[in-house]
């Protein structure tokens, strides 16, 4: 398989190649694992993308299906041993491929992938000389402000990471 399949109209597809590899946590023949840098508002936050474009869940084969798994798990240890989150949001929204125009954008311009969320409760953790502060403890993440790290913060949260994997 290649490393990433584009599919144009796809924004995913588009800003997949355009991660900075400082920011890649993992990867698997099917997936790969990033640090969401433009949002750190829950320490840790990162993507897994699969590297086909696959506008839904249906359409991931059961290889996809159990490799997900794997690097889900994998991720999410890491982060655990980096971090000490309580628990852990992980879910798939698919909602900005039709946010602009919801009744007309066709269904294949959206991009199957998976958000991870540490969740802290309500105490500040301290890293890299920031202060990262849960926004919404025991509820779900409605809109919130998004924390944006620096690119050098950004790398020491992904270094972190990756040195748990």
């Amino acid at each position: 398989m290649s490393d990433l399949a584009i599919y144009p109209g796809c924004d995913v597809c588009q800003a997949m190649p355009n991660d900075p590899i400082e920011l890649k946590l993992a990867d698997n023949d099917y997936w790969v694992a990033s640090l969401r840098a433009s949002d750190q508002s829950l320490l840790g936050t990162s993507f897994i993308t699969p590297k086909r474009h696959t506008p839904e869940l249906d359409d991931l084969t059961p290889e996809e299906d159990a490799s997900f798994v794997v690097i889900r798990n994998r991720i999410i240890k890491a982060i655990r041993a980096s971090f000490e989150p309580i628990t852990f949001n992980v879910s798939c929204l698919k909602n900005n491929a039709f946010r602009a125009d919801p009744d007309n954008t066709p269904p294949e311009a959206a991009h199957v992938h998976w958000h991870v969320k540490p969740r802290y409760g309500t105490k500040p953790i301290e890293f890299a000389g920031e202060s990262f502060t849960d926004p919404s403890p025991g509820r779900y993440l409605n809109s919130h402000e998004h924390k944006l790290v620096s690119a050098e913060v950004a790398l020491k949260i992904a270094e972190t990471i990756r040195s748990h994997i």
